[in-house]
Formats: C-alpha cells, sequence, structure tokens
C-alpha cells in the first residue's frame, strides 16, 4: 500500500508537531514562505505514514541521516521506530508533497523551471525538451521525475544528467501530477513487476506527459 499527496502549502492541516531538530532546520530558511513550506511537508508526510499504518499521525516522528557526513537535520528521512516504512517529501514555494509506502519510494514537487540547466538532461532528453511547445515546462516534468527516482534509491548512475527518464525503468512506478504552474512525480518500486503490467507513462514522442493526475542512484556528495 501506498499513500501519497500533492497539495498547496495552505491546505494542510494536520495534528502533529515537528521535533526540536526540524524545528532548528526550519528557523535557518530566511523566507517566511519557506517556513511554511518546510513545515508543511514535514507535516504531510507524518499524514501520509498515518494514514497507512492506521495511526494519528502525533504518535509518529521522523528522523533524517545524511550517509555524507553523518548530520542528522538533513539526508534521507525516516520514521522512528518503523522500519518496514519508507518515506520522503518534498517542498516548494506554494507547494509541498509526501509519500508513505511498503517499498522505497520517492517523490518531487517543483515549480515551473525559469532556465533549463543543460547539464541536468542526457542528450535524447535535451532533444526530447527542445522540441515541446513550453520548454521550460518539459524540463520540469523531466527534472520531478528525476529526483523521484534518486530519492527512491532505483539503480544507475547517481548523476541528474546521467539518469535518462524519457522511459519509466522497468520495476517502478511512477505518477505524474500538476496544478497551475507546478509539477511533481512519484516513484514507488514494485520489485520484479513486469513494465507491461502498468502504465509507463513515457514522454518520448509525446508533447505533454499525460499520466495520472494524483500521486542505488544516489546523491554521490552530501547536498546539505
Amino acid at each position: 500500500m501506498t499513500v501519497a499527496r500533492f497539495t498547496p502549502v495552505g491546505d494542510v492541516r494536520v495534528d502533529a508537531a515537528l521535533t526540536a531538530t526540524e524545528f532548528a532546520r526550519r528557523e535557518r530558511l530566511v523566507r517566511t514562505e519557506d517556513h511554511a513550506a518546510y513545515t508543511a511537508a514535514h507535516l504531510l508526510v507524518r499524514a501520509c505514514a498515518g494514514e497507512l499504518l492506521g495511526v494519528a499521525p502525533t504518535t509518529l516522528s521522523l528522523e533524517q541521516h545524511c550517509p555524507s557526513c553523518g548530520g542528522v537535520d538533513h539526508g534521507r528521512p525516516s520514521l522512528a521506530g518503523h522500519e518496514d516504512v519508507y518515506v520522503s517529501l518534498s517542498h516548494t514555494r506554494g507547494y509541498v508533497a509526501a509519500i508513505a509506502s511498503h517499498a522505497p519510494c520517492g517523490i518531487d514537487v517543483e515549480l515551473r523551471a525559469a532556465t533549463i540547466p543543460s547539464r541536468a538532461l542526457t542528450g535524447r532528453e535535451s532533444g526530447w525538451v527542445r522540441a515541446q511547445p513550453d520548454p521550460p515546462d518539459a524540463f520540469t516534468r523531466l527534472w520531478v521525475r528525476k529526483e523521484a527516482l534518486i530519492k527512491l534509491g532505483a539503480p544507475g548512475p547517481g548523476r541528474p544528467g546521467e539518469i535518462d527518464v524519457l522511459t519509466a525503468p522497468q520495476g517502478v512506478r511512477l505518477t505524474a501530477w500538476s496544478s497551475q504552474g507546478a509539477h511533481g512525480c512519484a516513484a514507488v518500486k514494485t520489485g520484479g513487476t513486469p513494465a507491461g503490467d502498468w502504465p509507463r507513462h513515457d514522454l518520448e514522442g509525446s508533447a505533454a506527459w499525460n499520466g495520472p493526475r494524483r500521486p542505488p542512484a544516489t546523491r554521490s556528495s552530501c547536498t546539505r
């Protein structure tokens, strides 16, 4: 079972509280809107996990650990005392996303990109993006897919520019989401399930990503 949510920051209503570590990390953010997005994402992931487990979000504590530097205020998130549950979260100004699953998972949400960093794409992806009616929008759709797969820990190169995501990898279910200038993607490992058994949402050859509107490759260095 998997529970995933994409939502505006202001729509998050969860009866839970941040840990002291989360609160300290949030206070280092400069902008008020970033404070709100951080809080909403960290509460939303508790709500997703609570629904998955059938418990109140107030009973759940989120932990993070960075394998590169050993920090505990950033890095891959997990639920304290629930080693069988995988979680992921993301926030951008105005929107947040979160996912909880009994399988490895990753999620990302981003506002439409203003520019296209060429090093973030493979050659094949660059060609596809340039051919789209709105290249920055097309790039954003690719980027959230890359981020979700990296967070999931899908096998392959760890740098975004080396991961070609025009075709969904076998053994991973991808779900796309879009709303008013923002795009998101949720990725969940499906084990050995043949790719033909689930919608692939391939992007190559199409002008739009028509996936449902709902909700190891690891970074080689600490991105704190």
